[in-house]
């Protein structure tokens, strides 16, 4: 992958604006009707799905996607196929990245109907893709018309993707990469770092939402918890102590945390550590 200002390539395949607009070689590769484009009109940006469906559109369904503050026309992610719906003139699938879901259509050639009705049976629910696309609306409906779709081989490729929409994403907020103490705050989207509460390419973290709407003393206890982190628990009569809860508090306190997914029991039934990640 070279030159993010510019896109001129990636080094899985696709070929960004300065190498034939994104598409693969022998498509379209050219300018139509004697048209210039500019090649950042061109260009291929790698995204989540969440940054799919909050890319900001000018100009009503018409009008050219942004992310970033940037205009996007071709995308590529990495997505799960959810569903499979095969259609007279095209296939639509969805597509879930853990970040959301978008459809995906990937038009067939009424020409050459033996070579596509392989083509159905080439991917699978539950099975892992990568897909090179413009960007579309219809009816006030987002998704992808598909160029190539291709299957993931190799799952470190999965984390390959988010990594690089990850790198692109800081680019164009905060600018120079990963230099330095930038990526700390651009990682937020320019803020205090706060991922949890500033990033617009990934979704929320739970733990986030959890504390905004959880009691006082659920807070208190997850916050105990949360600096502790003991791989072992930690007693209830230890966290009442140290938190200044009353036992009863704090029994409640476990049981919200309990329910909520953000703590377990370990050594007992009286002990609680830290679900993470969660």
């Amino acid at each position: 992958m070279t030159s993010y200002g510019g896109y001129s390539s990636t080094n899985y395949g696709a070929t960004g604006g300065n190498d034939g607009g994104g598409f693969f070689g022998g498509s379209q590769g050219g300018s139509q009707g004697g048209s210039t484009k500019h090649p950042s009109d061109e260009s291929l940006r790698p995204v989540t799905i969440k940054q799919i469906i909050d890319a900001e559109q000018a100009f009503g369904s018409d009008g050219t996607f942004r992310i970033d503050g940037v205009d996007i026309t071709q995308v590529t992610f990495v997505g799960m196929v959810r569903q499979i719906s095969p259609q007279t003139t095209n296939i639509t699938y969805r597509l879930d990245d853990g970040t959301g879901v978008v459809e995906v259509k990937q038009w067939l050639d009424p020409d050459k109907q033996e070579s596509e009705s392989a083509s159905r049976a080439a991917f699978q629910e539950e099975q892992y893709v990568r897909v090179w696309g413009r960007l579309k609306s219809f009816g006030n409906k987002r998704h992808v018309g598909a160029h190539v779709i291709k299957p993931v081989t190799d799952f470190n490729e999965v984390n390959y993707h988010l990594l690089e929409a990850s790198y692109v994403h800081i680019f164009f907020t905060v600018g120079g990469g990963l230099s330095g103490g930038a990526a700390g705050g651009a990682v937020g989207g320019g803020g205090d770092g706060n991922a949890a509460e500033d990033d617009s390419m990934f979704v929320e973290n739970n733990d986030a939402a959890f504390l905004r709407t959880a009691s006082a003393r659920a807070k208190k206890m997850y916050q105990y918890l949360n600096q502790s982190k003991s791989n072992e628990g930690t007693n209830i009569h230890t966290i009442a102590r140290d938190t200044g809860l009353t036992i009863q508090d704090a029994m409640t306190a476990a049981e919200e945390l309990l329910n909520n997914g953000k703590v377990y029991t370990t050594l007992d039934d009286e002990t609680f550590a830290l679900l993470e990640g969660f």
